[in-house]
């Protein structure tokens, strides 16, 4: 008599639940410690003009698909999707809020989704939750219209699959990190760093569920390579990355440390410590979060920082696909050196938000860059009159505040007769011989004795000069006559 066995249910190690905070008051926390984190990234939204980064993505999104992709490949080192994304905001001429708020709301999401994957691990999960929702790093650039708030949200959407994945794999898991791995690749390079942290995620397993794994990822990684990989490699040789230093150790340490806040020196360095203290006791708590940590986060910021010595790679914002580690991190380490009650968890949240909270305040409340230059830009110059900027790579910035975004009509792109000084005529009236120059680096005044047509206006290192059409320019080496013609071809 035979007696039938049946199969043992795989088993898995599930995440230790913390009993200092009961659990009916675990959601209503992460519920406010989201509506906190979502007001910051909103707040304000439109308060600042588009940088230049924010610009040359919005006027991307307004050239017709091929010119766009062809603009891409020659004129920058980025993927499509983001692009593709506010294209059609951008074509619309939306305001500087709509243009932004695709990002506000995958930051937004990127924080939801970190609370939902947080909410049964206790105290350790308010600790994070808390630290992503004020995060200087992650409110800033879940604030800018580029591609850093979506990769906030696919960076925890995959490490949420892979504990998944981890604890039971099931047929969906390994497709979706796939699609994921696709989607992070199309929206920043650091994709790739990322796909191979991933790789790493079966370790040595050789059963069914690991091959497919690998190959889900490896099928992500192919579907990027056929459809963008030789614009790719055009877009690596173009230098417009060169501006990134090459990584040291002391680097290396100010860069991790800033996906929390700025900070640098000892700091920098104690803030490091703690995230790797929290790895560790991770990995006594739960080793299956800890694989997590260590293939979403530590391999690829290890890769990054290899890269980075003969490659312009390491900077803050590369990182952003696996800044939701550090946050769990210190928040490991805060719940172990509390005591385990339930007013001391409180009062570690308490200080805690309270530290976070100024810098939150001051990146939301901020108003950067050329925005008080270009509001002013806007207010004095008139239809009829001619505005320029220096230097050329500002170009971005005009073209969208007053030739997409200006209040006076029509405009076209004229030469004006002074070297590398894009200008905008405002056609809707006839020329009025007025041409009003923005210099980001105007600490000094340019062309001495030149008739102007109002005074200068200064504020800080901008410097906006309105000098008259047929007026002799002395500020080069030879005396030129100040003229104006078409459009550029």
């Amino acid at each position: 008599m035979s007696t039938i066995v049946a199969p043992r249910p795989r088993r898995t190690r599930e995440p230790q639940a913390v009993a200092e905070h009961p659990r009916s008051r675990l959601p209503v926390v992460l519920l406010a410690l989201v509506a906190v984190g979502a007001g910051f990234r909103l707040w304000r939204l439109g308060a600042s003009q588009l940088n230049f980064d924010e610009s040359f993505t919005a006027l991307a999104g307004r050239m017709p698909l091929g010119a766009m992709l062809q603009h891409l490949r020659l004129d920058d080192s980025h993927p499509p999707f983001d692009y593709l994304l506010r294209a059609p905001l951008a074509r619309a001429g939306a305001s500087t809020t709509l243009i932004r708020l695709p990002s506000a709301l995958c930051s937004i999401a990127a924080l939801a989704l970190f609370a939902v994957w947080m909410r049964k691990r206790g105290r350790t999960g308010v600790f994070a939750t808390a630290i992503m929702a004020l995060a200087v790093f992650q409110i800033g650039h879940g604030r800018v219209a580029r591609m850093y708030a979506e990769l906030e949200l696919i960076g925890v959407a995959i490490a949420m699959v892979v504990e998944a994945w981890l604890r039971g794999p099931r047929r969906w898991h390994a497709p979706l990190a796939g699609a994921l791995t696709a989607l992070a690749l199309f929206t920043h390079v650091s994709g790739m760093l990322l796909a191979v942290g991933l790789l790493f995620v079966p370790g040595r397993r050789t059963d069914r569920d690991a091959w497919t794994w690998r190959a889900a990822i490896t099928a992500g990684g192919l579907v990027w390579a056929g459809l963008w990989g030789r614009v790719f490699l055009v877009q690596a040789r173009g230098g417009h990355s060169a501006w990134i230093p090459h990584s040291t150790l002391s680097r290396a340490v100010t860069v991790v440390a800033s996906l929390v806040t700025p900070v640098g020196g000892v700091l920098a360095v104690f803030v490091i410590g703690v995230i790797a203290a929290g790895a560790v006791m991770l990995r006594r708590r739960d080793p299956a979060l800890a694989r997590v940590w260590v293939c979403c986060f530590a391999v690829p910021v290890a890769l990054a920082v290899l890269l980075g010595r003969h490659s312009p790679v390491l900077i803050d914002r590369t990182l952003t696909l696996f800044a939701w580690a550090v946050p769990l991190a210190i928040a490991v380490v805060l719940d172990v050196v509390m005591p385990r009650t339930v007013v001391a968890g409180t009062i570690a949240l308490a200080v805690l938000v309270a530290l976070l909270t100024p810098s939150a305040v001051v990146t939301a409340d901020a108003t950067w860059g050329p925005t008080p230059a270009l509001i002013q830009l806007a207010a004095i110059s008139r239809p009829g009159d001619i505005v320029a900027v220096q230097p050329i790579s500002k170009q971005p910035e005009l073209w969208w505040a007053l030739g997409v975004r200006g209040g006076h009509g029509a405009t076209r792109p004229v030469t004006v007769d002074i070297p590398r000084t894009p200008a905008l005529e405002l056609t809707t009236a006839h020329r009025s011989g007025r041409v009003w120059l923005l210099d980001y680096n105007g600490k000094r005044p340019k062309f001495a004795g030149v008739p102007r047509c109002a005074p200068d206006w200064v504020l800080g290192s901008f410097r906006i000069q309105c000098l008259m059409l047929n007026a002799r320019l002395r500020g080069g080496r030879h005396p030129v006559v100040l003229t104006a013609s078409g459009p550029r071809r």
